[in-house]
């Protein structure tokens, strides 16, 4: 068993996929061609939104979104403390200054009220992450009052009761790294967004700040998707909503199977994609060493929170004991759209067997 073996996925749609890399490299189009326009239209329509302007990397999305709506730096930007480090990163590399927000610890998402409470005149935007695929709770952290950038890096497909991720802020970041719920052979990003002004800054930003060749208008970046993966990811597109129902159900029976154990899991704050599923426990650790006794991997998402990071180390610090106590807790089984029944079935009987030993402390 493989943690998440991203090679089946191309086994399903290997002939798909292998044929429109052929008909990419026969056109002798490999930037900014129709490919990479389809897919952006498809794409903006899945996550039920007007535009779709596809990057290089989902940090490079949300960097271009914060740009188009004018962060400066200097200018603050709430993130949770509990995220991928490019969370943090896409702020601190505009000069703007990543404000650290404590996450809940029921959904393990940046807390509304936290949010609220560290707003200042200085605050130019909010970054929630859905973490894990978890939709966040935008309607009650928008009322901080500031222009809400999803990171949806996490989240394709997953919905919430505001409507589908990448709908809601001003503007989403999704990624398409391998491992995503919809991933590509290589890196690649979308910003998805119903603001006109935010359509027309970020692709200028995206393509050196020009609108047409050699002639910039503000300094931007080369941040473009390719033919060749946008090729990749409108095949696999078709398939995403089929392989996120898998994904739902493996994740109904992980909770069925644990209900009865000293195990915290994500609360359900809208319908997660479940790019991951993450049990929370004091016994991580040990958990964890159990199961890869059986030849069953489990890993951890996020070990150390971004407050207490060196990379962020310049920044304010925060008091943020939700995000400490998660890192030092959190543990990811194996859920992907191939996972066979038989090895679910392993991965329940491996946990419950760690508790019913009582292997914990031991």
């Amino acid at each position: 068993m493989e943690f998440n073996d991203v090679r089946l996925s191309y086994g399903a749609l290997q002939d798909e996929i292998d044929g429109a890399i052929r008909q990419i490299l026969a056109g002798g189009r490999y930037i900014l061609g129709p490919s990479v326009q389809t897919f952006e239209d498809e794409f903006a329509s899945y996550c039920r939104a007007a535009d779709g302007i596809a990057v290089g990397s989902g940090t490079d999305a949300i960097s271009i979104a914060l740009r188009a709506i004018d962060v400066m730096p200097q200018d603050e930007v709430l993130v949770p403390a509990v995220s991928a480090a490019a969370t943090a990163m896409a702020v601190a590399l505009l000069g703007a200054k990543p404000i650290f927000v404590d996450v809940s610890a029921d959904d393990f998402n940046m807390d509304p009220a936290l949010a609220v409470g560290r707003r200042t005149s200085r605050t130019k935007a909010v970054v929630p992450v859905h973490l894990y695929g978890m939709p966040a709770r935008l309607k009650e952290i928008s009322e901080s009052g500031v222009p809400v950038i999803e990171d949806a890096a996490q989240a394709h497909g997953s919905e919430a009761n505001w409507g589908r991720c990448g709908s809601f802020g001003v503007a989403a970041a999704f990624s398409f790294y391998p491992t995503k719920n919809l991933g590509t052979y290589g890196d690649g990003g979308m910003i998805v967004t119903s603001d006109s002004e935010v359509v027309h800054r970020s692709r200028l930003l995206r393509n050196y700040g020009q609108h047409e060749n050699y002639s910039s208008e503000s300094l931007g970046y080369n941040s473009r998707l390719d033919e060749l993966h946008a090729a990749i990811l409108r095949i696999k597109l078709r398939s995403l909503d089929d392989w996120n129902r898998r994904r739902r159900r493996i994740a109904v029976r992980y909770r069925e199977a644990f209900a009865d154990l000293p195990l915290a899991t994500q609360a359900e704050s809208g319908e997660s994609n479940y790019h991951l599923f993450v049990v929370a426990t004091p016994e991580r650790d040990k958990l964890r060493a159990h199961l890869a006794s059986l030849d069953i991997p489990a890993l951890v998402h996020y070990p150390i929170p971004l407050h207490r990071q060196k990379a962020f180390s310049e920044f304010t610090p925060a008091r943020c004991p939700n995000a400490d106590m998660l890192c030092s807790r959190v543990l990811s089984l194996p859920i992907h759209a191939f996972l066979s029944e038989v090895d679910v079935e392993r991965v329940i009987d491996g946990v419950r067997d760690f508790f019913r030993r009582g292997k914990m402390g031991s």
